[in-house]
């Protein structure tokens, strides 16, 4: 007997890559926000990474429980219904990218004072760098919280 993927397992495969990229790009872009408003505010090094990494991690898990909500709330498990979820997380994305684009161009980077309060930032993670090694563990455990939700959900006709 073979096993084949049908389509709908395709449509899941790919829901499931755009929730991880859109949870993933958005949680960044919001420590990104995060991290620059902590340093423009002249805090600790050490507090903007923690404080950063917190609020990544959080926003991700936040992410992908409405992303999670919003493919389980489909009344209809057809194909036309998730490509519509499909073409919802691709726009997302898209507005995700477009808003980092114009952060990065007229964002708090962009604030006079705000170089001469990165490179006191800078200069604490070159004396510092273990800190960044532990703060980049936040992605992985991102990843494996995404598995842990993704598993733990019900889904219907589960027994």
């Amino acid at each position: 007997m073979k096993n084949s993927l049908t389509k709908q397992h395709l449509l899941f495969l790919i829901i499931g890559a755009f929730s991880l990229l859109v949870a993933s790009e958005f949680s960044h872009f919001i420590g990104t926000i995060t991290q620059q408003l902590l340093i423009i505010t002249y805090q600790k090094p050490l507090l903007t990474i923690i404080v950063k990494d917190i609020v990544q991690f959080s926003v991700f898990v936040l992410s992908i429980l409405f992303i999670l909500k919003l493919v389980s709330s489909s009344k209809k498990d057809q194909p036309i219904q998730f490509r519509k979820i499909i073409i919802r997380l691709i726009v997302i994305y898209i507005i995700i990218q477009i808003s980092r684009v114009l952060y990065g161009i007229n964002g708090i980077s962009s604030i006079k004072n705000y170089n001469a309060c990165a490179k006191i930032h800078s200069e604490y993670i070159k004396e510092n760098y273990l800190v960044l090694n532990v703060s980049s563990f936040v992605y992985y455990l991102q990843l494996i919280f995404f598995v842990v939700i993704i598993l733990n959900h019900k889904i219907k006709n589960d027994k």
